[in-house]
């Protein structure tokens, strides 16, 4: 790994830190899976990221909660073809935020 994409890395976490001093690890990976491929259930996402079921669901609550400083980042859906799946997509604040933490290591990765 180069220097540089060292540089991207902690620039990237002290985006994230922005949002919350405490922005866990775990909230910016399900955000990165759901940006990826969005409207998929909580199921999918515990497999995608390797967490838990449980933790999965109380992180998509804070992610979708307004009383969180990272809330109000996705939303969830209930499908209307299988009615106890719910899907989770991204806000436009979420998106946005995503496009932000994205654009911040394409501009590291150009200088």
């Amino acid at each position: 790994m180069t220097r540089e994409n060292y540089g991207s890395l902690v620039r990237l976490l002290q985006n994230l830190r922005r949002i919350d001093p405490e922005f866990p690890i775990q909230y910016a990976l399900c955000l990165a899976e759901i940006a990826q491929a969005e409207g998929l259930s909580l199921t999918d996402l515990a497999r995608r990221t390797g967490i838990c079921l449980s933790t999965i669901s109380r992180i998509v609550a804070a992610l979708s909660g307004s009383r969180s400083p990272a809330g109000g980042l996705v939303k969830v859906n209930f499908s209307p073809q299988e009615l106890r799946r719910k899907e989770i997509y991204l806000t436009p604040a979420g998106a946005n935020l995503v496009r932000q933490l994205l654009r911040s290591l394409e501009q590291r990765s150009a200088a």
